[in-house]
């Protein structure tokens, strides 16, 4: 695989994207790449998302997805059933300080884990700065995100910009800039599409007499 990025558009509120990320850790797990980018973008469903007393993980899918209340209840079986949503904005800030410290994945992966299985409240401080330290983010940097707006805008910025190429819906993963996957895709099917997007780069690159791509395209 040459020079490949795999974009990857999530929230920490959507069980589907929590899914998602337990795929793509095991596609990593399975394959090894020589030269394969994964890059995070945030996407809050609702930004700066506010939860109230009885909000359910059905009101926010029902709402990003378009839909109602029923239609979410029989689309989204596997909802946590003891868990609440919880507000993640500062979670996501904290993902751009991962991203700039080469820690996302670790950190990402320790988020979703906390949340999802440990049942933890991803909103409060001290739980981020648990998950930060235990990823290796600075601490003093943590505390200066926590304490301030920054990474705020990278957080907008990601969601404006997905929404200007199409994506009005997370989970979604981009290959290459070009193929998309939509919804929720297997590690299986997310090989297949990271190997057809390979062959294609490498079809465009191949020359051989008349028989060139490039030359074809001028």
């Amino acid at each position: 695989m040459i020079g490949l990025k795999l974009e990857f558009w999530f929230d920490y509120l959507s069980p589907i994207c929590h899914k998602q990320h337990q795929a793509i850790e095991l596609l990593f797990k399975k394959y090894q790449f020589n030269d394969l980018e994964l890059l995070y973008r945030s996407y809050e469903m609702i930004p700066k998302f506010e939860p109230l007393e009885d909000c359910t993980f059905y009101d926010i899918l029902s709402k990003h997805h378009v839909l109602t209340f029923e239609e979410t209840k029989k689309v989204f079986t596997d909802i946590p059933k003891d868990l609440k949503p919880v507000k993640v904005t500062d979670a996501h800030r904290l993902s751009h300080l991962a991203k700039k410290s080469e820690k996302a994945f670790e950190y990402n992966q320790m988020v979703f884990k906390y949340y999802y299985e440990y049942k933890k409240d991803i909103s409060n401080h001290e739980v981020l700065m648990e998950i930060s330290l235990k990823v290796g983010l600075n601490k003093e940097e943590v505390e200066y995100v926590l304490s301030s707006e920054r990474y705020l805008e990278s957080v907008t910025l990601n969601r404006e910009n997905a929404i200007l190429k199409g994506i009005f819906e997370v989970p979604h993963i981009r290959i290459d800039g070009k193929n998309r996957l939509k919804n929720y895709h297997t590690d299986e099917q997310i090989i297949e599409a990271l190997n057809m997007a390979s062959a294609t780069y490498s079809k465009t690159d191949y020359c051989e007499d008349d028989n060139c791509e490039r030359k074809k395209a001028r």
